[in-house]
């Protein structure tokens, strides 16, 4: 028997976060945050955080990663198991959450010191992608790419004979990074799945969220409106910066400092990339993005030339974002694109919600994440007996949940945090308990 704790991350969109139990040995999946929201940070359990064999952490996005010094904080003493990829990119979303977590009126609720106790290690210093390696006596563990952003991984753990695996947040439609399963033999019989699912029961593919996402920016520049994408520093923004240098050739593209250094950090390890991405991506960087300051950014926000900008703060809510906001309202005809999750409370948030915001301001999704196609195609390949469905609103993932049971789908779960699953010997044997 063994038993998943939700700490968060399940029935809302943030502070993922996993506790698993099996028989004398504990390891907790990711230890995220949530903006927005009053409860911001894991429902953890400071006497259980203690006792942990290990952590593993898919990625570095602050809703899989910031609360991680809490464990340290509750006495904690072991590893956080991840890439390098990852804890080289986390310096940055510390920086950013601090900023938030101050601007917001809240106090951090750990220190510098719970930050500098927090120790790595390298699941590629182990094992190639898709290999087992020994994490501790009686406890194993297999990764592999999850195509999210560079760094992100899948997860398979093994104890004894029972096997768990974690998606972590799994894209499958990228067109820069890699994204592959574990091999067949390694979930025959494959207890429990924690998938992403944060697209719920949407459907719609990524070629249509593409074609949609070129013509708002078209109308855009048709009108003599500049277009702004504020994006991840790491992610989706260098995508759609390979897919806007073909839609329209002959348009300048202008990206903050920012983002120049997450270009140069995914392309420093080339591990994360499909092959046949490289070169092509590197010569349209070089040829067609030109990098600016923030300064020089908002000087040609207020001149006539069409331009794409694209800058590293998705949520709008520092400092530079405001003045570039100010004089991007300067011209109605400009253009505000939100490509991912908006938080609560957050500057996109108010913008989104105004009847008049200066602007058009409008959402487009580009998928990084997981609906009902992604999430049946990856139960077929993996055939879990349970699966539980992660990184959406309880009332979405509710929907998912039907759907899915509808087609056939077997010990198909929609939780919230607070709730336990716990794994009896008969594979078909399952309590939620409250």
């Amino acid at each position: 028997m063994f038993q998943v704790e939700v700490w968060g991350g399940a029935g809302e969109h943030g502070r993922s976060c996993y506790y698993v139990q099996f028989e004398q040995r504990a390891v907790l999946l990711d230890c995220g945050v949530k903006k927005g929201h009053e409860e911001m940070y894991p429902l953890l359990d400071a006497a259980k955080a203690r006792k942990l064999s290990c952590v593993f952490l898919s990625h570095a996005h602050e809703d899989h990663s910031m609360a991680i010094p809490l464990l340290y904080r509750d006495g904690y003493t072991g590893v956080v198991w991840t890439t390098r990829s990852t804890a080289q990119q986390l310096d940055n979303y510390f920086a950013s959450w601090q900023r938030y977590v101050q601007d917001a009126g809240y106090e951090l609720p750990y220190t510098k010191e719970h930050m500098e106790q927090v120790r790595y290690r390298f699941v590629e210093d182990m094992a190639a992608p898709g290999q087992w390696f020994t994490v501790e006596s009686g406890l194993e563990a297999c990764w592999g790419p999850s195509g999210h952003l560079a760094g992100s991984i899948w997860l398979l753990i093994k104890h004894e004979d029972k096997t768990l695996f974690y998606s972590g947040d799994y894209s499958p439609d990228s067109k820069l990074l890699v994204a592959d399963l574990p091999s067949p033999e390694y979930v025959h019989d494959l207890q429990f799945a924690i998938m992403d699912a944060a697209y719920a029961d949407d459907e719609t593919g990524q070629e249509q969220l593409i074609k949609e996402f070129v013509a708002t920016c078209g109308r855009a520049l048709e009108r003599g409106g500049h277009v702004w994408l504020p994006v991840p520093r790491f992610g989706r923004g260098h995508e759609l910066i390979d897919i806007l240098a073909e839609a329209y050739p002959h348009t300048q593209i202008v990206c903050d400092e920012r983002l120049e250094q997450g270009f140069q950090a995914l392309f420093g390890e080339e591990l994360w990339l499909k092959a046949e991405s490289v070169a092509p991506y590197k010569e349209m960087w070089s040829s067609r993005v030109q990098v600016l300051s923030q300064e020089q950014i908002r000087q040609k926000s207020i001149r006539s030339d069409k331009t794409i900008i694209l800058t590293a703060d998705p949520m709008l809510q520092s400092r530079d974002a405001a003045n570039l906001l100010e004089a991007f309202q300067s011209n109605p005809e400009n253009a505000i694109i939100l490509t991912g999750h908006v938080y609560p409370g957050t500057c996109a948030a108010r913008l989104l919600a105004e009847e008049k915001p200066g602007v058009q301001v409008t959402r487009h999704r580009y998928k990084i994440h997981q609906g009902l196609s992604e999430v049946a195609r990856m139960l077929d390949q993996l055939k879990p007996k349970t699966t539980l469905l992660v990184h959406s609103p309880k009332e979405k993932t509710d929907r998912l949940q039907a759907k899915l049971v509808a087609q056939g789908y077997k010990n198909i779960l929609s939780c919230t945090p607070g709730d336990r699953i716990v794994m009896d010997d008969d594979p078909c044997l399952f309590t939620n308990l409250r």
